[in-house]
Order: structure tokens, then sequence, then C-alpha cells
């Protein structure tokens, strides 16, 4: 879908300026705008160059008496879509030269202003002097970060403008260069033409629009519209109305309450059970009554200032069943798919144990043994300090002080944050970015960060993990045990408990059903992102690891209306990341509410056929809880052998010198001296 802009550009000297025009068009994609001019009075953006070679003439300004000229384009016939806006501007180039009386070539001053509905962005090209035999190189601007503090999403009839000031300080000819060499790219992520969508759109609620209640409905609600429409209500067990929400950006989101449903005396129908399902593409909402009298209805939708969705709506008129929009259809527990981010097994399973302090106690009574013997008097302090007290110092380093350092690694730090707090934080942030009144674009920015961590914040994460699998290129994949069994259903719904409230029927509240289907999403795709990243060089010997890394922004997966993983690890380049999210994202997500008697929410995934090992980035900021050396098994084993060995030596020399000592004595007592 394309938005459309025509704009009026002003040429003049500082005194007296004098107006052109020209035309701006944007498109969902990438596109090109040339600076063009068909005439002096006639200047267009145009997605190909068209018309004069240049614009400019003769100055006689100087650095005590500089002139400005000024370019302005404006909307004409004006902005006829709503468009969301880039994070970044492709590309602008300007070839803007002047050729000074004295024979030199330079690029004079640029002032631009780029206003884009509610962003307005402005640069500076300082004036820079040629060198004689250098080749000229217009100004240019590659992948500039847009202001969006004021918003992202331009609306029709939304000024659209670009104003271009040129200060010229030296006599000479100067010229703005057009056909091809002036130009701006701008890559729009969303746009649709409102007028195009609400193609079904009732005239008010005081006169709904007559319809049968199970054909199929198509429109909008452009801000605060209120569609209506007046039918007749058969008779019947169950009557459903099915409403689909095609997916917007975030900011544009309309609130999904449940719609008036008014009989002909104005008695509302009681509320109804509510199913909602959300897979990406679209957000289907279920409202099903029971056995309503017969009359004629009317239906109405409204919407909220400053807000734009198309819908599809239809009813069914049936009788009791079991079918996707019975909450009897739901089994009551939704739990993770355990597994979903994890990449193939090249081998067994091997399970990883935490530091053990039978060991320690072992070394420990042996090293006192060990002590006691070094007291007794020797007959060779060779043996003693050649052979016991080196292996005494091998037992203390690899029997005793490794595995107390990597008892202490294994503790967690009192910066860190282990699984559970990781998941409660997750929930509160999003509960809180849900609430109205946020910002639009702070709920995004929030729900599409990795594991809720913005660009600059650190995560520091402990896990237990209780196996070590193989891969196909010798790494190994690490299992998490509390993915296994997570219910995410238990988790969504103890947020809700904790900080939610009801209508008086007893019915969710619209914000607590919007973080419910956020919260599934983002959970789900939080843990297929830590599955696939839980992907080490080395076999674990500890069963506890750690993880250190400071996020930064990157390129989202998924759609502009519904972001993921808009942050990385530090450690992980750009094109690492892009590579993992693709082959990672998932082909479906569906989460499914039943605001009914029980609240029940379904979880289903359709994972993606792409993902493997060698799209796993190495290194990145994981470590298992290590002790001293990796080779404190065989220090210890090499410092009981060493010692035994100086004990047994000892033992013999000194069962030897007490046998002489004896024979020695028995000799005096013979006379034999």
């Amino acid at each position: 879908m394309r938005w459309l802009v025509v704009c009026s550009l002003l040429l003049a000297t500082l005194a007296v300026p004098q107006p052109v025009t020209a035309a701006l068009v944007v498109g969902e994609g990438t596109e090109t705008l040339h600076f063009s001019c068909r005439s002096d009075n006639d200047c267009v953006l145009t997605p190909t160059p068209v018309g004069e070679e240049f614009v400019g003439g003769q100055t006689t300004a100087t650095s005590f008496q500089p002139e400005t000229v000024v370019f302005e384009f404006n909307a004409d016939p004006g902005q006829h879509h709503v468009a969301l806006l880039p994070e970044q501007l492709t590309a602008l180039e300007l070839d803007v030269r002047q050729q000074t009386e004295s024979g030199g070539l330079l690029r004079p001053e640029v002032d631009v202003r780029l206003i884009l509905g509610p962003s307005v962005n402005e640069w500076n090209f300082p004036a820079d002097l040629i060198p004689t035999g250098a080749t000229f190189e217009p100004f240019t601007l590659e992948d500039e970060r847009l202001n969006l503090d004021s918003g992202r999403v331009v609306w029709v009839d939304d000024p659209v403008r670009v104003i271009l000031t040129i200060t010229l300080d030296r006599p000479g000819n100067w010229a703005l260069n057009m056909r091809g060499a002036s130009f701006l790219d701008i890559d729009v992520p969303w746009s649709v033409n409102p007028d195009a969508q609400n193609v079904d759109e009732p005239s008010s609620s005081t006169e709904p629009v007559n319809t049968d209640f199970e054909d199929v409905h198509r429109g909008a609600l452009v801000g605060a519209d209120r569609d209506c429409w007046r039918f007749e209500v058969e008779e019947h067990e169950i009557l459903r109305l099915m409403v689909t929400w095609y997916e917007v950006p975030i900011e544009l989101e309309q609130p999904h309450g449940v719609p008036d449903f008014v009989n002909e005396v104005g008695r509302r129908a009681p509320s109804p059970e509510v199913i909602a399902e959300s897979d990406g593409s679209s957000t289907q909402i279920t409202y099903r009554w029971r056995a309503l009298d017969p009359d004629a209805y009317s239906l109405c939708m409204g919407g909220s200032p400053d807000r734009f969705q198309a819908y599809a709506w239809s009813g069914v008129f049936g009788y009791e069943s079991l079918g996707p929009t019975d909450p009897t259809g739901f089994d009551g527990q939704s739990f993770y798919p355990e597994g979903a981010g994890s990449v193939e097994a090249a081998g067994d399973a091997v399970a990883l144990e935490r530091q053990g302090y039978s060991g320690l106690f072992m070394a420990v009574m042996f090293s006192a043994v060990l002590l006691v013997l070094s007291i007794r008097p020797t007959t060779s302090m060779r043996w003693r300090y050649g052979g016991l007290v080196p292996g005494m110092v091998l037992l203390l380093v690899g029997g005793i002080l490794h595995p107390l350092v990597a008892i202490g690694n294994e503790v967690q730090g009192s910066n860190q944050i282990d699984f559970e707090d990781l998941v409660e934080m997750r929930l509160q942030q999003l509960w809180d970015v849900s609430a109205p009144g946020v910002p639009e674009q702070t709920l995004v920015t929030h729900t599409g960060a990795t594991w809720g961590l913005l660009s600059g914040e650190r995560l520091t994460l402990r896990l237990e993990v209780e196996q070590a699998v193989p891969t196909e290129d010798g790494r190994w994949q690490l299992v998490v045990p509390q993915l296994e069994n997570f219910r995410m259903d238990q988790a969504i719904f103890s947020q809700v408990g904790r900080a939610a409230s009801f209508t008086s029927d007893g019915m969710l509240e619209d914000q607590t059903v919007r973080f419910v289907l956020l919260a599934g999403r983002s959970l789900l795709l939080d843990f297929m992102m830590l599955e696939a990243m839980l992907v080490v060089d080395e076999r674990p010997t500890s069963s506890v690891v750690h993880i250190d890394t400071e996020m930064v922004a990157t390129k989202a997966a998924g759609s502009p209306t519904a972001p993921a993983w808009s942050t990385r690890p530090d450690a992980v380049s750009d094109a690492e990341w892009v590579t993992l999210q693709q082959s990672l994202f998932p082909e479906r997500i569906s989460i499914t509410l039943c605001d009914c008697d029980l609240d029940l929410m379904d979880v289903r995934l359709l994972e993606s056929e792409g993902f493997g090992v060698d799209d796993v980035p190495v290194g990145w900021g994981i470590a298992s809880a290590e002790g001293l050396t990796p080779y404190a098994g065989h220090l210890t084993l090499l410092g009981i052998s060493v010692a035994f060995l100086a004990v047994v030596v000892e033992q013999r020399r000194w069962v030897k010198a007490k046998t002489m000592a004896a024979e020695y004595g028995m000799a005096n007592e013979n006379g034999w001296m």
C-alpha cells in the first residue's frame, strides 16, 4: 500500500522567497524519491527523475552578507494513507555545489528539516571546500535514526514536509543538481488506505444498517467511529458472534471490548463468554450467548480517537456441541512446548550435577591424615619435601580449594536473578505497559524486547540445567528442567489475579484480555530464544550455569504489528542474530483465551523447519559454574598418589631404621663393640 504526498517548493533569497511545488510519493517498502523540477515554478519529488537538470543561479553573497535559499516541500494533495514511520531514514543525498568566482568548488552549508507527521528531524551539513583535483561527493545520510519521541504514525492529512535551507557566503554560481543526483530513500514498514479498508461502514448508532446476522461483514474503525447493524435473532440454543481484528501496529490497535448487543426495547444482552485467539496476523474473538429471546437486535462496535483497525464479523445460530469456540474444548492446562527452541541431538544426553560435598569431605580427611604423618620424625627430608609436601599441595588445590570455589560459584549472586525471577519480571513488565494511557511506542518497545530487556540493560541470570545433549557440530545443548512442565496459563493468570480487576459482571477488563494474549506470545518467544541460545562449546562440569551479557538494540523479527527479539546480546553480531531469528521464528503461533466461568488459555505452536545448530551463535556470555581448574580430578589423584608413595617409602625407611637401631642395641649388650 502507498501513501501519497504532493508538496510545494519555495526558492528565494533572504529577502523575497518565491514558491515552487513538489510531490513526495512513499509506499510500503523502500521508495527512492528524486528531486525534480519540470520548470522553475514546478518542482516535485518523483519515483523517477524528470524535468530540469538543476535549479540554481548567480549570487554575490559574502561572509559578511550571506544569502539564504529555501526549498520547502508541502503536501499536495495531502497524505491520504495511514503509515508507520521506520526507525531510520534509509538514505538522503543532496548534490548542492557552488563554483566560486576565484575558481574553487565547494559544497555550501545546507540545513535539512524533515517533517513526517509527528516526527520532526533536522540535520546540518557544514560548508566544505573541495580540494583541486578531488572527486566531488554529494551530502549523504545513511541509516540515520529518526526522532520518534512524538509518535511514529502519520495520519491522513498530517503534514509531510521537507525543507532545505542553503546558506551562500561566497560569490559565484550555485546549483541544486537533480535528474537522479539528489534523492531521498525511506523504507515504510506499514501503510494502509483507510477509505479502501472501511468498505462496510454503517451510518451511525442511531441509524444502524439492516443486515442478516449470519452474513460476513467487513469494515474498519477509524478513530472514534461507531459502527452499528440491526438484524433479527432466530430461535437458538447458542448464538456466536465471531469478530476478526486484522493486525495493525500496536500504536493503532483499537480496543477489543465486548460489542454493545441491545434488543428493540433497549435491554442489553447478558455478558457473553469470550474466547480470544491471536496468531500474529489477526486476533479472532468469539462471543457466545445462550438462548437469547428472539427479537430484533442492534450490534455496535466503537473505536477510540487516533486509532485504526480493520475487522470482519459474522454470526452463527446453533445448538450445544463441542467446537473450537466452546469452553469445554479447552483442556485446562497450557504447557510451554518444551524443546521448541532446541536443536537436534546427535547422541545421548549426559546428566549434570552440582558440586558434591562427599569428595570434599574425603579430601579433607585424607589431608588431615597426611598432616599428622608429616609431623612424625623422618629419616629423609628429601621424601618429606619432595614427595609428601607436594602431594599435599596438589590434594589441597584439586580436592579442597577447587570444590570450595565451585560451590561458591554455584551460589546465586546478589546481582543475579533466577528463572522464576525472569518470568515474574517479564510478566510484571507486560502488565505495566499494557495499562491504559501507556504510550503505544513504549508498549511496542517492551513487548518486542528479548526476555524483556531493553537496549543498555544487562542480563545476569543463574540457571539450573539437568542435562547436556551433544549436537552435530560437537557442541552441547543444555536442558533447563523448569521449561519441561512450565504452566504458561498458571503463571499468566497468577499475574492477573495479583493485579487485575474485573467488571461488575465478573468479566475480565480489556487490559487483562490484551495482557493475556501479549504475555502468552511473549513468554513463548522468550523461552524459545532462551532454549536456542543455551548451546556451549564444552560439556559443563556443573549443573549451574551463569549468563552475563549486555543487551543492545537490533532489527526485530516478526512484523511491525507484532515485533519480537528486538534486542540481542552485545557479543552476537547483527548478521548472526538475523540468521538465528529467521531460522527460529515459528511458522504459526496461536494464543487462545476463554473469558468464561473458569478463565482458560490454549497455546499452539507450529515450529520452523529450518532451525539447526549452525544458526546458533558461538560464545555470547554463558558459562558453567567452574572451580579453579578443569583438571581438579587429575590433580587430586596425582596428589594422593605422590603423598601415598612418600608415606609408604618413609614408613619402610622408618621400619628399617628401627630394626637397625634394635640390632645395634643388642650388639652392645653382647659386647660386640
